[in-house]
């Protein structure tokens, strides 16, 4: 048996096989006496019909079992003749023979690319720091007073802001209503046209008119609705309109809130929103890292691999919503591919690198975990012991020296402006 190896590309390989035509015929012959066994010729008993006229009776069939039964044979052994370990089952791509004949197998696998990253110091990354606004505490009081608020029934007309419950009817081409659903939603805010949003506003409960939701131009969000009904018009009828009474902000506001006053409500609003800013600059800054790594170092991912990470990735939120894996994938798949490109790059920066985690580098990360959880470093340790003592810790530990050197020799610059849609006209 003889085998040629070719590269389709850097994950990429193709195997072609060939068996010489001797040992192809007996293997086939081989599988043939077998199939003989199974088959039922009209004159001869089972398994007792002379091999021409099995042969004669059955070739296709018996062409196909042969396949089966050797090609996966052939391949293994060539495989265990050359030096790349493919990741994946392979797959034969064409299998062309004829009796008398050598078999010719072209396989394709494949195989984790080398991975090789030059370029990781001195970048420029694209990265803008959020900074920190007083408007940001009015705007998280704000959605206190907002989740505070009472919400009272309207006696008159709706006005904008009101929460209206309507019922939507669907007009077939005959004019006649075949479905209604139920929709609640808040007049003005919403993702429906503005000609619906216009018409609500003045009208009261009971009210009923016809009007499209969506513009023939705009993307539905209401998978019960759906694109194929934008542009068409609908039946309305307004079952319910509220409106939500705000409470003051002030100390009573904040006591409610289990706070000793206004100042101390923002005070303790303030510090936490620095704090979640930093954390999120964090996360933030490493995605954007790892961004400029992968720009500066290409490599391409298998495809079965980001397809089973994304899997694996996409099952739970497919089971909690019901929803079928195969339409999350290309979002997960993308994911999937980032996630792989950051860790096989970082794991060779160790290496380059020669990073090690030692046992004062790990309690230095403890006491800032403890820090960032505002908790004693003994506490912290007895109530994270297994977390500490895991493959994990040791992981994050040595990303964030990796990240440290990254950032120590780079320097973070304005990412580039979006052109708007008129600039680009």
């Amino acid at each position: 048996m003889k085998h040629e190896l070719k590269t389709i590309s850097t994950t990429v390989k193709e195997l072609t096989i060939t068996v010489e035509a001797k040992t192809a015929l007996a293997d086939y012959h081989e599988v043939l006496k077998k199939f003989r066994q199974y088959v039922q010729i009209p004159g001869f008993r089972k398994g007792k019909a002379p091999i021409a006229k099995v042969e004669k009776v059955y070739a296709e069939y018996a062409i196909e079992q042969y396949y089966d039964d050797k090609l996966g044979s052939y391949y293994k052994a060539a495989l265990e003749e050359i030096e790349d370990a493919p990741i994946n089952a392979g797959e034969a791509t064409d299998v062309k023979w004829e009796k008398g004949s050598d078999l010719v197998a072209v396989f394709r696998f494949e195989v984790m690319p080398v991975i090789e990253v030059k370029k990781y110091k001195e970048l420029e990354i694209p990265f803008e720091a959020t900074e920190f606004k007083a408007e940001m505490i009015e705007d998280t009081l704000a959605d206190f007073q907002n989740n505070m608020a009472v919400e009272k029934t309207v006696e008159g007309e709706i006005a904008a802001g009101n929460i209206v419950k309507a019922s939507v009817g669907f007009i077939s081409e005959e004019g006649e209503v075949t479905k209604t659903i139920e929709r609640e939603f808040v007049v003005d805010d919403n993702s429906y046209c503005k000609s619906f949003n216009k018409k609500l506003i003045g009208s009261k409960v009971g009210d009923e008119f016809t009007n499209m939701l969506f513009t023939k131009s705009a993307t539905t969000e209401d998978n019960e609705i759906g694109d194929k009904f934008r542009g068409k018009d609908f039946q309305i009828k307004i079952l319910e309109a509220k409106d939500k009474e705000l409470p003051e902000i002030n100390d009573e506001f904040a006591k409610d809130l289990e706070y000793d006053s206004l100042e101390d409500l923002r005070n303790t609003v303030e510090t936490e929103l620095k704090k979640k800013i930093e954390n999120e600059e964090k996360d933030r800054l490493r995605s954007a890292i790892i961004s400029e790594l992968i720009a500066q170092n290409p490599i391409e991912m298998p495809k079965s691999l980001i397809k089973k990470y994304a899997e694996d990735m996409a099952k739970p939120y497919a089971e909690a919503y019901k929803m079928e894996v195969e339409k999350l994938l290309p979002m997960y798949e993308q994911l999937a591919d980032f996630n792989m490109k950051s860790h096989y790059m970082i794991e060779e920066i160790k290496k380059l690198e020669n990073i090690k985690f030692t046992e004062t580098d790990k309690e230095a990360l403890i006491e800032s975990e403890a820090k960032i959880a505002e908790m004693d470093v003994e506490k912290y340790k007895e109530m994270n012991k297994s977390k500490i003592e895991s493959k994990d810790f040791l992981y994050i530990a040595e990303e964030e020296k990796v990240m440290e050197i990254i950032r120590e020799s780079s320097k973070l610059v304005a990412p580039p402006k979006e052109k708007n849609t008129e600039e680009v006209k």
